[in-house]
């Protein structure tokens, strides 16, 4: 069994980690987040989309330390509480990989310490495609040496992964994180592990 994952929002809380960080620096992190997803349509390096969405919202405010420092803060998103146990379990049972819109240096730093439960870690970097670009996922599972259709994704976002990849793998799960719907969703990471 092989199981890939979005990791911003669905492994680790990234929306508390930029939303403190905007309210820390008092910028509109809706205005961030609007800009963020706006900016996935053409690849570079996502931390050149963390500093460019900072700086139009901060406009002449922005300095190269608070962009620095925005960047620094995402790579440290925290796991979800349920994120850690539930991984540990599936890996019992399955093989287990990232497609994430990030780039390496960034994940690097978020999964030290837990890097080695994934068998595969591939990032926007790797393939030079952002999700929700079907390329993006065709082009992983073609480096990771898989046939999609043996795969179920999961992910908390149905406009970053979901709405994609159910056209692409054999299953797809919504974790609920953030209130959507899906055809299969859970609560947590634990209740995947659960079900299979």
């Amino acid at each position: 069994m092989i199981i890939t994952f979005d990791l911003y929002g669905t492994l680790v809380d990234w929306e508390y980690t930029i939303t403190s960080y905007m309210n820390f620096i008092k910028a509109n992190p809706k205005e961030f987040f609007e800009c963020e997803i706006n900016e996935l349509k053409q690849f570079r390096k996502y931390s050149e989309i963390l500093k460019l969405c900072l700086k139009k919202i901060l406009k002449e405010k922005y300095s190269e330390e608070l962009g620095e420092g925005l960047i620094y803060a995402f790579s440290k998103s925290p796991p979800f509480p349920d994120t850690v146990l539930g991984l540990r379990k599936l890996r019992k049972i399955a093989k287990l990989g990232i497609i994430s819109n990030t780039e390496r240096k960034l994940i690097k730093i978020t999964l030290y310490g837990i890097e080695d439960l994934f068998d595969w870690i591939i990032t926007a970097e790797d393939t030079g495609y952002y999700k929700p670009d079907e390329n993006a996922f065709i082009k992983a599972y073609n480096m990771m040496g898989v046939d999609p259709k043996d795969v179920i994704h999961v992910s908390a976002y149905l406009q970053y992964d979901l709405e994609t990849a159910k056209n692409i793998v054999k299953t797809t799960i919504l974790v609920n994180r953030y209130g959507y719907d899906w055809p299969i969703k859970v609560n947590n990471i634990i209740e995947i592990a659960e079900m299979l």
